[in-house]
């Protein structure tokens, strides 16, 4: 008989094309691993995995393997989430988390999943879309709120919310309330997201298209942003939805100008792993909190 535990030994192997990966992913040892993926290739008479001393790859019968054993772990969980009680499920759900989230509805949604599965704990880690796209890859992430679109064959991606972005700036610029153009603009420092993210890039190219070059400041923290904003340092390039949170309202003012930023337009994203059940879960919930709470 094929144990549970012993089909999720496998799927780990197969995902992250290593014993090692796998044993440290199970918390167990590498021999141990080693011993389950033999006692299934030779309870099925098959050899599953091809290994040499750097990578692991399944086989042909290893490929259908997998895709049976993960339809068999997603059954197992959906019939224990829908049978049992919710208080039933336990584990760790690692969350990777853009900061423009953190600043709107993530507390609401902590405490919906709170609600909904007491036992299941969350780890948040909060990062930069593209540092958290690559662990989503890495298979270090079990779920993360960022940027998309996310194209990967192992990641599982829907849409999450949208948010405009604006520049605003505090009123010790002493800046006119009327429509300021590109150029006005570009005579103060631009402070905006971390160099490399789609944000910063937009920002740049806009003033580039019409030949300006103005000086900007780069932060990953969006609090250090609109800090820097409140003291006069510069204009901020931010989603106005944050300042609520991370700024008394009123201090910082949103400008008139005909500088169109695009919108910033988040996914819900988790790969293709044995344990992504919970995961998955979490990313309803999250779908239904931005839905209610109007973000655009």
């Amino acid at each position: 008989m094929v144990e549970f535990k012993t089909l999720e030994t496998f799927i780990w192997v197969a995902s992250l094309r290593s014993f090692r990966g796998a044993a440290e992913k199970l918390h167990t040892t590498q021999p141990a691993v080693s011993m389950r993926i033999a006692q299934l290739e030779d309870f099925l008479g098959v050899r599953l995995l091809e290994r040499d001393r750097r990578v692991v790859a399944p086989t042909q019968k290893g490929q259908e393997l997998t895709a049976y054993a993960e339809r068999l772990m997603r059954l197992r969980a959906e019939m224990i989430e829908a049978v049992g009680d919710r208080s039933t499920m336990r584990g760790l759900v690692r969350l990777g988390v853009s900061e423009t989230i953190v600043h709107t509805w993530l507390p609401k949604l902590i405490e919906r999943v709170n609600t909904a599965y007491p036992n299941l704990e969350l780890e948040i880690e909060v990062d930069i879309s593209p540092n958290l796209r690559d662990r989503l890859v890495a298979k270090d992430l079990n779920l993360a709120f960022l940027l998309g679109p996310i194209s990967n064959p192992n990641v599982h991606s829907q849409p999450l919310c949208s948010f405009p972005v604006a520049f605003v700036a505090s009123d010790k610029l002493r800046l006119p309330r009327k429509a300021i153009g590109l150029e006005a603009l570009a005579q103060w420092p631009i402070i905006t997201f971390s160099r490399n993210t789609q944000p910063h890039i937009v920002v740049r190219e806009l003033f580039a298209r019409s030949g300006l070059r103005p000086t900007i400041h780069a932060s990953a923290s969006l609090a250090t942003v609109v800090r820097m904003a409140l003291d006069g340092i510069g204009i901020a390039v931010i989603p106005p939805a944050i300042l609520g949170n991370v700024a008394a309202p009123g201090r910082l003012r949103r400008l008139q100008t005909d500088a169109k930023m695009p919108e910033l337009n988040f996914v819900v994203s988790w790969p293709s792993t044995p344990d992504c059940f919970a995961a998955q879960k979490v990313a309803e919930i999250a779908v239904e909190v931005a839905r209610e709470t109007r973000v655009r």
